[in-house]
Parts: structure tokens; C-alpha cells; sequence
């Protein structure tokens, strides 16, 4: 049985999220309604609407009583499917912070997974208007800092007992169930552009991430953007502190806590700070991050300069890395050595116009894998080395034809320059 201890500030609607979203798939439990319920069952004076005013002790009762029938009651039900317990870590009252876990609260649950779930400030916000506590009466900024410090104090709490930690929209339920299900796929940050990304591209844009959860868990900035509405009780704080957690979001969270890499898509080159940002954070936090662009499909030769590829993998076509996906470490290294010198190739038939044919371009990869692989790594591949390289001599003759176009409409007497002679394929 797979244990999830969830956390997450009041307001996330936390009843929608379990019983519409995910009604079937797990066991359910509140942590908070059965307080309240064993208050009731004892006489006590507390509701929903008043147990934060209880002494602590009184809190740490009834919260160490609530826990134990729940696991009492787990271990009587199905099995099968995860077991979820939702919590406070802390709350965030008018006059102080209160503690809504402790380690010994954590001790008794035993989680496997760890999740704080999260929501745009505003929709928090609006649903605590009608939240029966008169404790989180809070403004937007107050949010922003609630979740800011429930996230920081889960994640705390998680290092303690060396658990998993993760941090999930409850706009992305099918997230939140991968990660419940332990599912075996990579755990990735989609990046790409937002503000700049022209409007006709943004079809490209939601049909890769699309096929990118077919293959790996994502979280994905779009689900939880939530922009800077503009109600007439917004004060100057709120939209700061909604422009700033937005980073603390994508980058310390998405990235930092949850993500084992980053793709980064963008079908044409541009302006986009916060893929860049988002890249060299995870780059320097020791993410692999993976750059995917459609310009194979524009018939030119890629023009990056060195301080945008440095941190990345490139794919100049998103067929290209999807296709990468699904090899093999091994042929994954060769894969992106070969398309390295196929992009050398090509910057050298534009710039200089010696064209080269497919043994050119296999002897050129051969000495390329010699460089970082084991020969008796390459003889054990060979043949899927060089039908490697024919597919994607093949993929690339496009641009390859293009490129002589263009030379061909430059040069003063009208005529190409010759294509190169057919290279002796190395031993």
C-alpha cells in the first residue's frame, strides 16, 4: 500500500480535487474533518469554524487521535489503491503562524509520498470568502505567503524523514495521480515561451506538451498561470507578490523540488527570459535540460548563438526528440554526437559550399564516437549506429538541398558549387 501524506494551505478545494477529480482512484481521508468529528463525538466546543482557537495541546490531541483511526481504518480497507491523508502543515492566522504538523504527526502516518498542493493566489483567495474560519479573512499578499511558507515547511518536514516531496497544482490531477502511483516515467518542467510566443504557434506549442505526457510526468506552467487580474480591491502588494511568486513557483518548486529535467520548446526563435532563466536554474542545479525547436522544417541551418546552447541538448525538430526518447542511453549519446556533426556539415556547406554525401557524413560520426565511446561499445552497435546515421542523413536532406539553393542563387555564373566526392568509409 502506497501512503500520500498531502498538505496545502486552506482554499485549494480540496473536496473537488479528491472527490470530483480523483473520486475512485484513491482512499480519501481529511485530517481536519476528523478532528472535528472526535471534538463532536467528545463534547467539545469545536467546529470547522472554531478549532484553530483551541489551545495547542488541545490541538495535538485531537490531531494524534484523528490519525490513528485513520490508519486504523486504512489498514482495513482496499489495499489496492493509495491511501491519502490531507493536512495543513501550518496555518497562517491574523496575529501568528500556527503549526498544523509536527514530525511525530509524520512518524505515525509513514508516508511514502509527500505532496503540497497549490493554487493561483486569486482562486485561493476567492474561495476563502466563503470559508466558515474567520481566521483566513487574508489578503492576496498574505496568501502568497501562506503557500510560500507551507510549501517550505513541507519540504522541511519531507527532508526530515527523507521522503519524496512534491509540490502539484490541483489543476493538474493527472499529475498528482502519476506521482501517487509511483508511475516509472521521467518527472519533467515543460518551459517554453508565453508572453512573446506568436498566437499561430501556440497550436505547435500545445501539441507538444501534449504528446510530451505521453511519455513523461509533467508539470506544466500553463495549468496554474494565472496572470494579474485586476479586482478593485487588489492593493500594489498583491500584484507584486503575484509577479514574484510566480518565479518562486516555476523555479524553486517546478523545477528545484520536483523535476528531474526540463524540456524546453520553442517552434521559432524567440525572446523568452524565463525559458532562459528556467534552463540555466536547472542547468546549474544539476537538471539535464533538453532545447527543441522546429527549424529543421524551415529548410535553413540552425543559428543559436553558444550562450543559448551551451546549457542544453538541442533537437531541431520535435520529431527528433521524441524519437530520442524512446532509445537506449547508448544510442542516446551517439544520437546526439551524430546530429552535432550534421549541423558542423551543414554551417560548412553554407559558409564555405563543400557538400558532403552520406559516407562523408558516416566516417565524420565514426571519428566523432571514437572520441567518447569505447570501440567495443560502437562495434556491439554498429548496425544501429549506421542506420542512425542514414535516417538522419536522410532527415537532414532537406536542409542539405536548401542550403544549395541558396548558394546556387549567390554564386555570379549561376551554377552550384560541386558536391564533394564520396568519402572511403573508415574501418
Amino acid at each position: 500500500m502506497t501512503t500520500v501524506l498531502v498538505t496545502g494551505v486552506s482554499g485549494l478545494g480540496r473536496s473537488k480535487f479528491f472527490d470530483a477529480e480523483l473520486k475512485g482512484e484513491i482512499r480519501y481521508y481529511d485530517l481536519g474533518e476528523h478532528m472535528c468529528r472526535i471534538a463532536e463525538e467528545r463534547g467539545l466546543p469545536y467546529t470547522e469554524s472554531n478549532i484553530l482557537r483551541a489551545p495547542v495541546p488541545a490541538l495535538t490531541g485531537l490531531r494524534a487521535a484523528a490519525l490513528e483511526v485513520l490508519v486504523h481504518q486504512a489498514q482495513k480497507g482496499d489495499q489496492s489503491k493509495p491511501l491519502v491523508i490531507s493536512a495543513n502543515a501550518l496555518f497562517l492566522l491574523k496575529d501568528r503562524v500556527m503549526e498544523g504538523l509536527t514530525t511525530a504527526d509524520l512518524n505515525a502516518v509513514e508516508p511514502d509520498v509527500i505532496i503540497t498542493l497549490i493554487d493561483s493566489p486569486q482562486n485561493i483567495h476567492e474561495r476563502l470568502k466563503s470559508h466558515t474560519g474567520e481566521y483566513f479573512h487574508l489578503t492576496i499578499e498574505s496568501i502568497v505567503r501562506w503557500q510560500e511558507f507551507e510549501v517550505f515547511f513541507t519540504n522541511h518536514l519531507a527532508k526530515d524523514r527523507k521522503a519524496t516531496h512534491f509540490v502539484v497544482p490541483v489543476t493538474q490531477p493527472e499529475t498528482f495521480l502519476a506521482l501517487v502511483r509511483r508511475e516509472q516515467k521521467p518527472i519533467v518542467y515543460a518551459s517554453y515561451p508565453m508572453t512573446h510566443l506568436p498566437p499561430e504557434q501556440k497550436p505547435l506549442r500545445e501539441a507538444f506538451v501534449a504528446k510530451l505526457k505521453e511519455k513523461c510526468t509533467v508539470f506544466d506552467p500553463a495549468a496554474i498561470e494565472s496572470g494579474l487580474m485586476s479586482d478593485a480591491y487588489f492593493e500594489p502588494a498583491d500584484h507584486r507578490a503575484i509577479r514574484d511568486h510566480t518565479i518562486v513557483r516555476d523555479l524553486d518548486w517546478f523545477i528545484g523540488i520536483n523535476a528531474q529535467a526540463v524540456v524546453a520548446y520553442f517552434p521559432s526563435l524567440v525572446f523568452s527570459s524565463g525559458m532562459n532563466d528556467e534552463l540555466r536554474y536547472a542547468y546549474e542545479n544539476g537538471r539535464p535540460t533538453y532545447m527543441v525547436t522546429e527549424e529543421m522544417a524551415k529548410g535553413t541551418v540552425p543559428r543559436l548563438s553558444p550562450f543559448t546552447t551551451y546549457k542544453s541538448k538541442m533537437f531541431w525538430s520535435s520529431a527528433d526528440f521524441f524519437e530520442f526518447l524512446d532509445k537506449p542511453p547508448k544510442l542516446q549519446h551517439a544520437f546526439l554526437l551524430m546530429q552535432d556533426e550534421m549541423i558542423n556539415l551543414l554551417a560548412r556547406l553554407r559558409d564555405t559550399g563543400k557538400d558532403f554525401s552520406a559516407a562523408d557524413f558516416w566516417v565524420t560520426c565514426q571519428a566523432s564516437l571514437r572520441n567518447s565511446m569505447p570501440d567495443a561499445a560502437i562495434a556491439a552497435m554498429r548496425a544501429d549506429l549506421t542506420r542512425q546515421a542514414d535516417q538522419m542523413y536522410e532527415r537532414w536532406s532537406g536542409v542539405r538541398a536548401s542550403v544549395q539553393e541558396m548558394r546556387k542563387e549567390r554564386e555570379p555564373n549561376g551554377h552550384a558549387p560541386q558536391p564533394a566526392g564520396r568519402g572511403a568509409e573508415a574501418p
